[in-house]
């Protein structure tokens, strides 16, 4: 089987494309949720993603993914902290 889906990639006749899938497509993850989850994490650096997820009415997941991926926080000591650290806040 592999020696045949190699000739196909070879001949051009296969691709390594993925198919469409169905279903919704995300489209919680907005300049105006991100907005709102900032607004929500510097108000109070304590807050859960469960209380976050209450409250603007979208999943864990889509708030843990704007958190980490499109505000480049994460979690220490119970508290959501930028990743990258001033020198001086590190001191501090």
């Amino acid at each position: 089987m592999v020696k045949k889906w190699a000739r196909l990639f070879h001949q051009g006749r296969e691709s390594c494309e993925d198919d469409p899938r169905p279903g919704r497509p995300v489209t919680v993850v907005t300049e105006e949720n991100v907005r709102k989850i900032e607004k929500l994490v510097l108000a109070d650096q304590r807050i859960k993603l469960r209380q976050i997820a209450e409250e603007l009415q979208i999943s864990k997941e889509r708030v843990g993914e704007i958190i980490y991926e499109h505000m480049n926080m994460r979690k220490i000591s119970a508290r959501w902290v930028p990743k990258m650290l001033t020198p001086f806040d590190k001191q501090r």
